[in-house]
């Protein structure tokens, strides 16, 4: 008799569970991707508006099991495999540089409109007018390209972004299952991986507009594992890899210069070096390499998007100058960052990998609030920190950035600055707001102290 009791207690307690916000999820993320554009705000916001609600709900409010959840984050990402990524056209430039590797040019080195009109398999004026870039050469790395090359061998865009996207699947999955291994590694509950795994930006930005961020998110996953568990060979090839899908894990590279002491230190960076080395072989050798570091410092010195700091800076020099003086301010902003980065690395001497997720989270929040540029995908790296801290401002952030869309909307280009003027209110309040209530995870309350990462 008490075994039926606890049989309809276990059956009351699912059927009581909101699985219905799970089909909501889906079907809302796929109405986005397939009936609006990027310039379709007043349909888009609304849409992710009601996405991002169940995603809050199923989180923090409902009792879904860790593996319904992540049935929804794999489900939603194979349902978008066919789906045309139609919130971004940086499509248009992976397809682009991924035709020419796969005809044996080196896409490093050559403008578009120098290739244009070769008859090259695949590359038409058609493809050419849809580039965001025609006017400079490509700064994506090459493991980037490397993805580029194995989709454009389909000889089609729209095979070819299936073909992406079915590669970022399976590097998200491995990805999603190292994370959950770090969170077992620092004791903290699991379910904490879906702050990442099914959050509505980190989706709709990586296997919907496929942003790399993603996929460097996943390497970087193992990275840490095996450098924490003390398998720094491992380590340092993840660590390569990552960099070579995206240059950005370079910045948390100070943390191991300065706390990396002994054998591990050689050893870790003289696998990353040579590693490097190879992997960016494509790149290196004359006009090659200065293109590559000719567009990374155009980052710095030209593109402006939804920016903090920056935008006020750029104001007050306006005011005193008479025009924009973003060359002087990008890279002042930028050394700052690399300054407070050292200062950060070098302020202790533990090692342990609590302290260097809680420092990931920092500077990588610090290099935010000092860019020139922040993309919505450029956040999901801060999404993806947040799942091991109690601070959660990024997820309020993922909902915030995405009203930035609001600018694609309009005829010509046009910067709503009163939607940045609240996106950053709202952010600063719910900074503010963690600093006071969220106590940071502790070594005694969430963390074990493991005898391998004694420190060094």
């Amino acid at each position: 008799m008490r075994f039926k009791v606890n049989i309809q207690s276990e059956k009351m307690k699912f059927s009581k569970q909101p699985y219905f916000l799970l089909p909501i999820y889906v079907i809302t993320v796929l109405w986005m991707s397939i009936t609006f554009g990027q310039k379709d705000f007043a349909g888009l916001f609304p849409c992710y508006s009601l996405v991002f609600g169940a995603y809050l709900l199923i989180i923090f409010k409902s009792k879904i099991s860790l593996k319904y959840q992540i049935l929804l984050g794999i489900l939603v990402r194979i349902s978008l495999i066919p789906v045309f990524p139609n919130l971004s056209d940086d499509i248009y430039r992976f397809f682009w540089d991924g035709s020419l590797t796969v005809n044996g040019i080196n896409p490093y080195g050559i403008l578009p409109s120098e290739i244009v009109g070769q008859n090259i398999p695949g590359l038409t004026n058609e493809i050419f007018l849809k580039l965001n870039s025609k006017e400079y050469f490509t700064i994506y790395p090459p493991l980037s390209q490397l993805y580029y090359s194995i989709s454009a061998l389909t000889g089609n865009l729209l095979y070819t972004a299936v073909a992406m996207k079915s590669l970022f699947l399976f590097t998200e999955i491995i990805g999603l299952w190292y994370m959950v291994k770090l969170l077992t590694l620092l004791k903290i509950e699991q379910r904490w991986s879906m702050l990442y795994f099914i959050n509505p930006l980190v989706i709709l930005e990586g296997a919907g507009n496929l942003h790399f961020e993603v996929v460097m998110i996943a390497i970087l996953n193992i990275s840490i594992y095996y450098i924490f568990t003390k398998k720094i060979i491992h380590g340092a090839l993840f660590m390569a890899a990552g960099i070579g899908i995206k240059l950005l894990p370079l910045m948390i590279l100070p943390y191991f210069w300065y706390r990396l002491k002994g054998k591990e230190w050689v050893i870790f960076f003289s696998v990353l070096g040579t590693s490097l080395i190879i992997i960016f072989i494509p790149v290196a050798g004359g006009v090659q390499i200065s293109s590559f570091l000719n567009s990374v410092d155009l980052y710095f010195r030209k593109f402006e998007f939804n920016a903090s700091l920056y935008y006020m800076l750029r104001y007050i020099g306006a005011q005193i100058s008479g025009y924009n003086l973003i060359k002087y301010i990008g890279p002042l902003l930028a050394l700052i960052t690399i300054l407070f980065n050292i200062y950060k690395s070098k302020e202790k001497h533990t090692f342990y990998l609590h302290d260097f997720l809680q420092y990931s989270l920092t500077v990588w929040t610090i290099y935010l609030v000092f860019a020139t540029t922040i993309h919505p995908w450029y956040i999901t790296t801060l999404i993806f920190f947040t799942v091991f801290d109690n601070r959660k401002y990024a997820i309020a952030w993922s909902y915030l950035i995405f009203m930035t869309y609001i600018n694609y909307s309009y005829k010509g280009y046009y910067e709503n600055l009163w939607i940045v003027f609240v996106e950053y209110l709202v952010l600063i309040i719910f900074i503010t707001f963690d600093i006071k209530t969220c106590k940071r995870l502790t070594l005694k309350d969430n963390f074990v102290k493991f005898t391998l990462l004694k420190q060094i």
